[in-house]
């Protein structure tokens, strides 16, 4: 949860599948560039374009968050230039949270996977049942009760205030 210019962004990450094969290929400059540079002894053009590359991919791996609008809409901001995602928040009909993923289930049938670490996700979900415009229902699914930090997350209800 982070706030730049008085919007609360809330970050995550995409399913599993996307996030193995995206941050794989993320970090494959990286490797490339580093035995590139232990093969010679001087730094090449080439090391650095890789670096950059890099560099430029995991600013685009880190760019995904959510925006709870105050119009009722839920923002889903990526850097998928061809599909602007906005949700509206009373057709939201469930959201299912395990330990590492929230699943936002549509009322046309839809699911949404996306996989969130625990306080982004905890202050996410406090701001998002505290929207008027919001009329699901928040299901918590684990199996682990005693190891698990639902419990302590039911009783400790902040949201984040607007200031």
């Amino acid at each position: 949860m982070i706030k730049i210019f008085g919007k609360i962004r809330y970050h995550f990450q995409p399913e599993l599948s996307w996030l193995i094969s995206y941050w794989s290929l993320a970090m494959t400059p990286i490797f490339i560039a580093l035995s590139l540079l232990y093969e010679r002894t001087s730094f090449s053009f080439h090391v650095f374009i890789l670096f950059g590359v890099f560099i430029l991919l995991t600013g685009f791996g880190l760019h995904r968050y959510f925006i709870i609008e105050e119009t009722g809409y839920l923002r889903i901001v990526t850097l998928n230039f061809f599909s602007k995602q906005r949700l509206l928040i009373s057709d939201i009909a469930k959201i299912n949270v395990t330990k590492s993923t929230i699943t936002i289930i549509l009322t046309n049938g839809d699911k949404r996977l996306f996989y969130m670490r625990k306080w982004p996700k905890k202050y996410f979900l406090d701001a998002l049942v505290i929207c008027e415009s919001f009329k699901g229902e928040v299901e918590l699914l684990d199996n682990f009760i005693q190891l698990d930090y639902f419990e302590i997350y039911k009783d400790d209800k902040k949201a984040p205030t607007v200031s």
